[in-house]
């Protein structure tokens, strides 16, 4: 993935049943897998047929193995012909079905030719085909990320395309395309039925009776039918087909695409995208007479921009309509192609919007309850506060969504991220209740509560477990229930940014100084990695979580440890160092594929292993002899060798299974960008962790990629994703798209449907769309503020480009006017140029261009040099104070700082090096 693409011949190996291919393989692959899910077969089709005027009935290839004959061609295939009347119940029954695979050199062929067996016009309602490709996970890190595939599906209609990858990004991709005139429009994921088959992702060529029948929820495209004339009259058959290729990795999958007459389609900054913003994207395609249409042209404004590349159109979209946004592709015989946008409010009107919103509405007060000060879910069906006695179906175990856990945790860390770039006392005073009333010596056991200060209740509730029969010396019931991981950094996060906000804005906080904070926040990171092997945890080895597994957040670690130093807690910051080390090693050395959570596959990692592959190629890793042991394995870890090299390939490694797992090739807003939870994106999209791991590859993008505008592309995409969740408005769009009304301005969703209609893993169903609740969601906007920054590129396919803000170039200047959310970092990014200025706090003033003077960009050089920039600063806080800028990418040379026109001071730069500038700034910016 990270390397040039080379396509080569490759094989199938195939193995079959009496109804299909039961084993698929490629000839020499380096792992080996077995892309056909063991026991299943690909090959089974499900029809939904009637005569005209009838009653619908379903039919599968699996009920009808009585009416079947194979042809077997050796080699080069076998075709599975049904003819005759099935005596089963889903038996085939007037309708004959040819099915044929055929080897044509590097290409599996897979056509299936239906014809009318009746005197009488028959209507052919479905045509769906489960895809049993390999999904089964293990509690086998090595088999996960090697032996099974995830799946990658684009259903839009003539565009379609569906290709899997193992999870660990590892080519060649096994990719299927429609043949010329077929189509897929529709997908379901269900609970299988044992008279059809156990395979439940099915895709659809029509769909007029699953999809039509289905009448709770909204889809995007037409449930379509095809009708065959009686037997001997012309119409009295239908053919469809796909192929099936090796691509050897993404660049190889979007030839394939152009290769079969589809579309290669690249998006930037995203399909999620403000609509300060717009969006710019490039068509790829054999197709010359192509039209794109847009679905509300008096509010839509769609030019073509240039022709880079062969085959290749680049056009520039502005919308004016909030929420969704189809553009459509129309060519050939009257085939199509959608592309989905979601279109949202500007982004610094999202952040604000959303902290708002979670202390004026989604915070317990004045209920003289154990639960005082919780921040907690927002049902915005009912448009109503959820909580321990307003549970709206959150009950038993289910209940600690609403007051624990990853789901009501991760809120208050968050407001507190977002005030320290934009202070609001109201918001801050906020939070300091929570912490007061909720956490300290109730979620959290304070530090002179013992044995066990500092730590953390977990589910079902602090006040449950605190009120427990189980008390200490129960294996952790109870006063014991401390030992999941993932809750700490979540309060550490909370402490950290709380330091950061007192430190930055003195006297802005009551409950607690920057010094408070910081103790808090070291004393609850302490407590997160004494948990290791703590006797009386169930199943110790869970404490051990602190060092094997990726919990979010866990990357401010390093801020901590860097704060500690900068504050003069060096034995407190060693020790911590030393702690979050054993991760970092254990990572690189000792787990092939640590990527994995609580359960046995997942996505949640990549946030922390990029932290890790970062920290090892910016500091200084040691070796080390007997670092730690494992006491339930009989294990010592020990590292004797640690090298740069090491660091990188685990960067590499990391990166590629992290981009394994969310949507690149799929242009849809719903893919683009978003996480591939267990291995697929059916049912459920956009989660927090397309945030977080876009973090990572943005970062990767901007500071050790080759090659970053792949990754831009990607990493900006998975930024602006989630944010779509949001439902957000204006008076004239009644202020949201997915739950309209002026009482849910701010709130957001957990997730997204993608489906029709399907059930939520929090045991309700719910119709295409975002979730109703927030749930984990800030975990995902946390990251999104570690992101946020306006990023120039000299992109090849799009030329010098603006992520997440609006680029004018003349007469050696360039002009930049930040629109990422913040306002606080600016990065310009070239084959050969890296320039990065970052504020530490207030930011580049609102409609006001950062503009950056350069040369070299005459005579085919590409490579600016930058001799000058300047901002207005946009003082945020409203008193007098001194604001810390870092910059590196400067030309080396000597510099003059100037405030207001007037020198402030004259200092030397080296071009790769960081270096930091204070000046002053006054009330009024």
């Amino acid at each position: 993935m990270t390397a040039t693409s080379v396509q080569t011949r490759r094989q199938f190996l195939l193995e079959w049943n009496r109804g299909g291919i039961s084993s698929l393989k490629l000839e020499n692959d380096v792992f080996d897998t077995e892309y056909i899910t063991p026991g299943e077969t690909l090959g089974e089709v499900l029809v939904g047929l009637r005569t005209v005027g009838g009653e619908w009935r379903s039919a599968t290839t699996f009920a009808s193995g009585d009416i079947r004959t194979v042809e077997d061609d050796g080699p080069r295939g076998r075709a599975f012909i049904y003819s005759g009347d099935g005596e089963l119940l889903h038996g085939l029954r007037g309708l004959g079905l040819m099915e044929r695979f055929s080897l044509e050199g590097d290409r599996l062929l897979w056509t299936l030719q239906y014809h009318n067996d009746t005197e009488e016009t028959v209507e052919i309602g479905d045509i769906g085909m489960p895809l049993p490709f390999n999904k089964r996970f293990l509690r086998d890190n090595l088999a996960n990320y090697t032996q099974v595939v995830a799946r990658h599906s684009f259903i839009s209609g003539h565009g379609s395309f569906i290709f899997w990858q193992r999870p660990n990004g590892v080519g060649p991709y096994l990719v299927m395309t429609p043949l010329e005139g077929t189509k897929l429009e529709y997908y379901e994921e269900i609970d299988p039925h044992p008279s059809t088959t156990s395979v439940p992702y099915r895709a659809y060529i029509h769909s007029a009776l699953s999809g039509g029948g289905e009448t709770r929820g909204t889809w995007r495209q037409p449930h379509t039918s095809v009708k065959l004339a009686p037997r001997g009259r012309e119409g009295d058959s239908v053919a469809y087909g796909f192929c099936l290729q090796w691509a050897v990795d993404y660049d190889g999958v979007r030839d394939l695409l152009h290769q079969e007459g589809l579309f290669d389609v690249q998006v930037v900054p995203g399909m999620t995208v403000p609509i300060d913003l717009g969006s710019t994207f490039s068509v790829r395609t054999q197709h010359r007479e192509y039209e794109l249409g847009t679905e509300y042209p008096d509010e839509t404004s769609l030019e073509l921009v240039d022709e880079p590349q062969v085959d290749t159109r680049t056009y520039r979209v502005q919308f004016s309509r909030l929420g969704e946004n189809l553009l459509t592709v129309r060519f050939g015989d009257g085939y199509y192609m959608n592309l989905e946008f979601f279109v949202t409010e500007p982004l610094d009107t999202l952040i604000k919007k959303r902290t708002s919103f979670l202390v004026d509405k989604q915070q317990h007060r004045g209920t003289e309850r154990w639960y005082e000060g919780l921040f907690s879910v927002w049902d915005m069906r009912e448009a109503v506060l959820r909580g321990p006695e307003n549970t709206g179906g959150f009950d038993g175990w289910y209940g600690y969504t609403l007051s624990c856990d990853d789901t009501a945790l991760p809120k208050a860390p968050f407001i507190a991220a977002k005030n320290v770039h934009f202070p609001e006392q109201k918001e801050i005073d906020a939070v300091e209740f929570y912490i007061g009333k909720f956490v300290w010596g109730g979620l959290q056991r304070t530090n002179e509560e013992q044995p066990y200060p500092y730590f953390i209740y977990g589910v079902p509730n602090w006040y449950e477990n605190r009120h427990s029969e189980h008390e200490f010396g129960t294996r952790g019931e109870g006063l014991e229930h401390i030992w999941r991981s993932y809750d700490y950094p979540h309060v550490i996060m909370l402490y950290f940014h709380m330091y950061q906000i007192a430190k930055l804005y003195p006297g802005s906080t009551n409950y607690l100084d920057s010094s408070g904070y910081l103790e808090r926040a070291f004393g609850t990171a302490e407590a997160h990695f004494l948990l290791a092997g703590l006797d009386d945890l169930p199943h110790g080895a869970q404490g051990y979580w602190a060092y094997r597994l990726g919990l979010y957040n866990e990357m401010l670690i390093i801020d901590l440890i860097d704060a500690l130093e900068e504050e003069g807690w060096q034995e407190r910051a060693d020790w911590l160092r030393g702690e979050w080390e054993k991760k970092v090693k254990y990572f690189v050395y000792d787990d092939p594929y640590p990527f994995d959570s609580e359960y046995p596959f997942d996505t949640i990692a990549f946030e922390t292993s990029h932290a890790v592959a970062r920290y090892g190629l910016t500091r200084n890793v040691e070796p080390d002899s007997r670092l730690w042991y494992d006491k339930y394995k009989e294990i010592w870890f020990e590292h004797p060798e640690v090298k740069r090299a090491d660091f990188e390939a685990f960067m590499v490694k990391q990166i590629d299974a992290n981009i394994a797992l969310r949507g690149w090739v799929e242009p849809s807003y719903t893919l683009l960008g978003g996480d591939n939870r267990g291995g697929d994106s059916s049912r459920y999209g956009l989660s927090y962790m397309s945030q977080l791991g876009g973090w990572a590859i943005v970062d990767y993008a901007l500071h050790f990629a080759e090659d970053p505008f792949p990754f831009l592309r990607l990493g900006y995409a998975s930024f602006l994703s989630s944010w779509c969740l949001m439902n957000t408005g204006t008076a004239e769009s009644n202020y949201g798209y997915w739950y309209p009304g002026e009482e849910n301005d701010g709130a957001s969703g957990w997730a997204i449907t993608p489906e029709k209609y399907s059930g939520m893993w929090i045991r309700q169903d719910n119709g295409r769309g975002s979730w109703p609740y927030d749930g984990e969601i800030e975990l995902g906007y946390g990251a999104a503020l570690r992101t946020a920054a306006t990023i120039v590129a000299d992109d090849p396919l799009f030329g010098w480009f603006a992520y997440g803000g609006r680029l004018e170039m003349d007469n050696g200047q360039f002009k930049v006017w930040p629109q990422d959310g913040l306002r606080q970092r600016l990065h310009i990014v070239g084959l050969r140029t890296r320039l990065h200025v970052l504020l530490e706090r207030d930011g580049f003033a609102a409609g006001q261009p950062v503009t950056l003077d350069y040369k070299n960009l005459k005579n085919g050089d590409k490579t600016p040099q930058f001799s000058r920039f300047a901002f207005i600063l946009e003082n945020r806080s409203g008193d007098r104070h001194r604001t810390k800028l870092k910059t590196s990418g400067l030309r080396g040379d000597r510099y003059a700082v100037r405030v207001d026109g007037k020198l402030s001071l004259n200092l030397v730069l080296e071009e790769k090096e960081w270096s930091e500038i204070e000046v002053e700034v006054g009330p009024q910016g």
